[in-house]
């Protein structure tokens, strides 16, 4: 077995968060973990590409993800300023 055949990503129970964890022999239990998250994410963006959509599954269960460019809300305000010397 070699050493990346101990390491998995999983999802913290307690943070929600994606982590990529080591395992010993019991394959139940982390024993190390730092958190992916942002990795996780952005390897997702990269493999889908922004307006398109993957496809996969086995069985009954199948799964399509789309990936969409989010927009921020337009605002018809200026931002706001502060002069401290005033």
């Amino acid at each position: 077995m070699t050493n990346l055949e101990k390491v998995g990503i999983r999802v913290a129970p307690f943070s929600q968060r994606v982590v990529l964890a080591r395992f010993g022999k019991d394959p139940n239990v982390a024993l190390d973990t730092r958190d992916a998250m942002n990795e996780f994410l952005r390897a997702i963006v990269e493999y889908v590409g922004v307006g398109n959509e993957v496809q996969f599954g086995g069985g009954d269960e199948q799964f399509v993800v789309t990936l969409k460019k989010h927009a921020p809300p337009a605002t018809d305000r200026c931002p706001l300023t502060v002069d401290m010397f005033a």
